[in-house]
């Protein structure tokens, strides 16, 4: 039978023959050291250590069970284990998490967080989630303490954007928003960080109507009460929202903030990060800016291979790969994305299917169209597996473009279509059927004629 901290509050007063009354004397009323043995309540750590005191222990074997001399190993273990992660080394910090997750009583959720954070640097995205979620339900039950709740939820909706599944990490976002301002949390550090992750995962699903009104609330709470992490969120975020909307001078503008913000911080992942999302919006500019957006890929690219994030050194390649294409270095191109292939294997993201499109606009390029002609297919193959929706409209837009160039009109024709599907304007049921009709002329568009509203012009930077 596990025992908790309340079986030792009661056992330990029993023993030294105290009432409730009188363990509570002066701290907290009686009915709350009620609580405290039923398992109902946690006690403050100033309540936990006064009452250590009158039990004639200490606070950590009241928490754990486990005396002080074991606690003290624990946390030096735990923190060489969070040394090795800060150092890159995931596969040895993992294994040191998950053996003191499996072992100790005083360290078991803070490893099971370091652990489940080791998972997503080497991209066991599931495996993160899954133990993100186990320290959710031990947090609910009262009985873990490390990380705060409100940092688990967001972790929880960003991990659910990472994999995909982006209508379950909006519910979740939207759920863990609506808890949090239910207590009285709006314009707090873990309010706008939240808030500022469901923003992207809006943007991400193509919810650009939400994502551009929430933002705005979000920068407006940040410059009011935010620290230069929680500003810097906000204004990243917000910067994907505009650049959704076609304002890509905002965009710019609101990443340039957002780099200002997190350069004041030591968070040298999400300022990467947002290196590598700054560069994607400059890769769209008309034209792309190159320079800028090579210097801060290479800053980032170097900073990922120190840290040893493994989704995030593979989204920085993808920029690196549009990058070298738009210099007019398609060999380079292929060899930044095989990279980035190579490290998310496997994976069914959106991600997955991006950076296969680049790599059949650098075979193209490289006057490989077989080759281009099939990386371009697996990659419609995959998207046509998931259900239409908005985020896929720019790699079906990128997809019609390349099959122009090589030639290939119908699948041309269905690509377009299948964008128009994500959009939701589906082929009208009223008209004529396709094989039946006539068109007006014989004459063909060139491609600067093409609409690009919406923002889906060609991928300049492919051209």
């Amino acid at each position: 039978m596990v025992r908790s901290l309340g079986d030792r509050v009661r056992e330990m007063r029993l023993g030294r023959g105290l009432s409730q009354s009188g363990l509570a004397r002066g701290l907290v009323s009686p009915s709350y050291v009620s609580l405290i043995e039923a398992g109902k309540r946690l006690p403050e750590q100033e309540i936990l250590e006064a009452f250590a005191e009158r039990l004639g222990t200490t606070p950590e074997f009241l928490a754990t069970g486990v005396d002080a001399g074991t606690a003290r190993e624990e946390q030096l273990s735990l923190q060489y284990a969070e040394l090795a992660l800060a150092n890159g080394q995931t596969a040895e910090a993992r294994a040191q998490f998950e053996t003191l997750a499996g072992s100790s009583l005083f360290s078991r959720h803070a490893a099971t967080w370091g652990a489940a954070r080791a998972r997503e640097f080497d991209g066991d995205l599931p495996g993160a989630i899954e133990q993100v979620e186990w320290l959710l339900d031990e947090h609910r039950a009262g009985r873990a303490d490390a990380p705060g709740l409100l940092i688990l939820l967001n972790t929880q909706c960003r991990l659910y954007r990472e994999v995909g599944d982006l209508s379950h990490s909006i519910s979740l976002g939207e759920q863990a928003l609506a808890e949090v301002r239910r207590l009285g949390l709006t314009g707090s550090e873990d309010e706008i960080r939240l808030a500022s992750t469901l923003v992207g995962s809006y943007w991400e699903r193509g919810d650009w109507f939400r994502a551009n009104l929430l933002a705005k609330e979000v920068v407006a709470r940040a410059e009011a009460h935010g620290s230069p992490r929680s500003r810097g969120s906000a204004y990243w975020n917000a910067s994907l929202a505009a650049s959704s909307a076609g304002d890509v001078g905002l965009a710019v503008e609101l990443a340039q903030r957002a780099v200002a913000m997190f350069s004041e911080t030591v968070d040298e992942r999400s300022l990467a990060r947002l290196r590598t999302d700054l560069s994607w919006i400059l890769l769209g500019r008309r034209p792309p800016d190159l320079d800028t957006a090579g210097d801060l890929l290479n800053r980032a690219y170097a900073a990922l291979r120190e840290i040893g994030v493994t989704t995030d050194l593979a989204y920085c390649e993808t920029e690196l790969a549009r990058y070298h294409l738009a210099k007019g270095d398609p060999r380079t191109a292929v060899e930044h994305a095989d990279r980035s292939l190579a490290r998310i294997a496997g994976s069914d993201t959106v991600e997955a299917v991006r950076v296969r499109m680049v790599r059949a606009y650098s075979l193209a390029a490289m006057d490989d169209p077989g080759e281009s002609l099939r990386c371009c297919e697996q990659a419609m193959r995959m998207l046509r597996a998931r259900r239409p929706s908005r985020q896929h409209m720019a790699v079906w837009r990128e997809a019609a473009e390349l099959l122009v160039r090589l030639g290939r009109t119908d699948e041309a024709l269905d690509a377009y279509r299948a964008l128009s599907d994500c959009g939701g304007a589906p082929a009208p049921a009223w008209t004529t059927p396709p094989e039946h009709a006539v068109p007006a002329t014989g004459e063909v568009l060139e491609m600067d004629e093409r609409d690009t509203a919406g923002g889906l012009s060609d991928p300049h930077w492919a051209s």
